[in-house]
């Protein structure tokens, strides 16, 4: 969900909210009450837009998509980098992102572990995110090898998600490089 489809500034500011909320404090932790008092809107505002909470989370789990595919492309647009050390700027910037007090871990997969086998929206969210993330980095791979492209991006994946949970559960400054165990399993494929 870009900024275009979020036609209303007050859906707007619930989405934020909620995402904000969800984020630091969870997803059932986080009542409807809450988020109505934090957005400043009215029980019927809220549903109206979402008739129940599960539509607010995927829509907000489809805002963090779009947030965070925003940021890659951002990183896709560096015409003056090869797509290795594109890859290597995502590694480093999670590495900064993992290391920030606020970092709660991936809302996707926060999200995963508290819906999985309860509500098939959520879940189809969840697992679109992630094969999002696995095409974009298979999209970088194929300019580094044609050859296991594919291979290569699920290795790079597991690093990041698996540091991600390292990250969510340890709080504090990683003991391993991250960004050189990326660039050690690139220059395999080359």
């Amino acid at each position: 969900m870009d900024a275009a489809e979020i036609e209303s500034p007050k859906k707007r500011k619930i989405v934020e909210t909620a995402y904000h909320l969800f984020k630091t404090r969870g997803f059932y932790a986080t009542g409807v009450d809450l988020i109505m008092q934090t957005a400043s809107v009215s029980k019927r505002t809220l549903y109206k837009y979402f008739p129940t909470k599960n539509e607010l989370i995927v829509s907000v789990l489809n805002y963090y998509r779009a947030a965070y595919a925003d940021y890659f492309n951002q990183i896709l647009a560096q015409q003056d980098k090869s797509s290795r050390q594109k890859i290597l700027n995502i590694f480093e910037d999670a590495e900064q992102w993992f290391e920030d007090i606020n970092f709660h871990g991936c809302l996707a997969v926060n999200a995963m572990g508290e819906f999985s086998g309860k509500d098939r929206a959520i879940e189809d969210s969840c697992i679109r995110f992630k094969q999002w993330e696995i095409d974009m980095l298979t999209m970088l791979t194929r300019d580094i090898t044609s050859r296991q492209s594919e291979e290569l991006a699920y290795k790079l994946f597991v690093l990041l998600e698996g540091m991600s949970a390292i990250a969510q559960v340890a709080k504090g400054k990683c003991p391993v490089n991250m960004t050189a165990m990326a660039d050690e399993m690139i220059k395999k494929y080359l």
